[in-house]
């Protein structure tokens, strides 16, 4: 009997470990000013693989809130994408070893425009979503919790969806756009009150859901899971 406890306990144990992240972003948070004579900015920061095995990574943008006329754009140790790329294609995913780092840096350009942007960066393994970590980059901005709170209370629900999806508490959205996960539009919605945004005919898979306001700002990009 003390056997069979002594094993189950390891084996709680075992689990509680294997749960834990094995990714460390540096720093997690970044605030930088931004000159609009410039041509961009950059927030530099680097993510390592803590585990002890070798793991595929995939990192996914989140653009909470950017001035019209700016736009952002990911470098990782694989390449600099468009701007138009919200996600790692998956011909580039990153396979770190134990104790490797890539770079992930946000590239913010102004265009000659004052203005300010707040992006976050979710990082995961590939094929284990819980092992994660989400860095914030903010440009002319710092952090506010009246700001957070009222970003963070949007959702997208039910997820994963099936035929239609609805958000809550977004009464300053005025557009949600569909993107597939390489960055095409694939549908735009008016937002009314209540309403339900239907995905019947959208094939199986992850997609983007970017949500702006009456002024073409963006105020939170989702990530939707289609069944």
């Amino acid at each position: 009997m003390k056997q069979i406890l002594l094993s189950t306990i390891c084996f709680l144990v075992s689990l509680q470990l294997s749960a834990q992240a094995t990714i460390k972003l540096s720093p997690e948070t970044s605030e930088l000013d931004v000159d609009k004579a410039q041509f961009e900015t950059v927030a530099h920061s680097m993510f390592t693989n803590m585990g002890d095995t070798t793991q595929t990574f995939r990192w996914i943008r989140e653009v909470e809130s950017i001035s019209m006329g700016w736009e952002s754009a990911i470098c990782d140790i694989n390449a600099c994408y468009s701007t138009s790329i919200d996600s790692t294609p998956e011909d580039f995913y990153l396979t770190l070893a134990p104790g490797d780092s890539s770079i992930l840096d946000v590239h913010i350009r102004p265009g000659g425009l004052d203005g300010s942007a707040r992006i976050k960066v979710l990082i995961e393994e590939v094929g284990n979503p819980e092992n994660s970590v989400v860095g914030t980059y903010l440009f002319n901005e710092m952090l506010s919790p009246v700001n957070d709170v009222r970003i963070s209370s949007i959702k997208l629900y039910p997820n994963p969806v099936v035929d239609y999806f609805q958000l809550t508490n977004y009464d300053q959205v005025d557009r949600v756009m569909l993107y597939n996960i390489t960055g095409a539009l694939i549908r735009e919605y008016v937002s009314y009150p209540n309403e339900k945004f239907d995905v019947s005919g959208q094939q199986r898979g992850m997609y983007l859901v970017r949500l702006t306001d009456r002024n073409k700002q963006v105020v939170k990009t989702l990530v939707m899971h289609k069944r």
